[in-house]
């Protein structure tokens, strides 16, 4: 993402996808969560995804469910400070369905991720974090955060 065209542009709103990825060498910031916190504080409203492994708190349990350590991370602040947080929930099924059509990793890479931490048994672990997860969200404050 070029960070300081989106600022010049300044929009009302930014889709940025994958908030936990690292950014390429050379741009202001090494994380593109740390991109966003620039648009929000320029007033530009922003719209992302995360997936539940990215959640800082939360990489210890992924590593022992999954036996794979996220290599990218998302600091638990930058979410408690979202206005909204919407949970998209699939079955473990569906998902290595799509994995398997190639919707999601190309072919090789989806074969490993199916053989690997893609199993049936993670994702419905990695599921009932995700909603133990939002649970707690929800009961720690009103209006932080919502689940559609």
């Amino acid at each position: 993402m070029d960070l300081g065209a989106v600022l010049a542009r300044s929009p009302a709103v930014a889709l940025i996808d994958n908030l936990a990825h690292h950014n390429v060498p050379g741009p202001r910031h090494a994380r593109r969560w740390q991109d966003v916190e620039d648009l929000l504080q320029a007033g530009i409203d922003v719209i992302s995804t995360v997936s539940l492994q990215h959640l800082e708190s939360l990489a210890d349990l992924v590593e022992k469910i999954t036996g794979v350590r996220p290599a990218e991370t998302v600091p638990d602040p930058v979410i408690a400070a979202a206005d909204e947080v919407e949970l998209v929930d699939v079955a473990p099924e569906t998902l290595r369905d799509r994995m398997a059509d190639g919707y999601i990793y190309p072919a090789e890479q989806a074969e490993r991720a199916l053989g690997g931490a893609f199993q049936i048994g993670n994702l419905a672990a990695l599921r009932e974090l995700a909603l133990r997860w939002v649970a707690a969200t929800l009961a720690s404050g009103p209006g932080q955060t919502a689940c559609g």
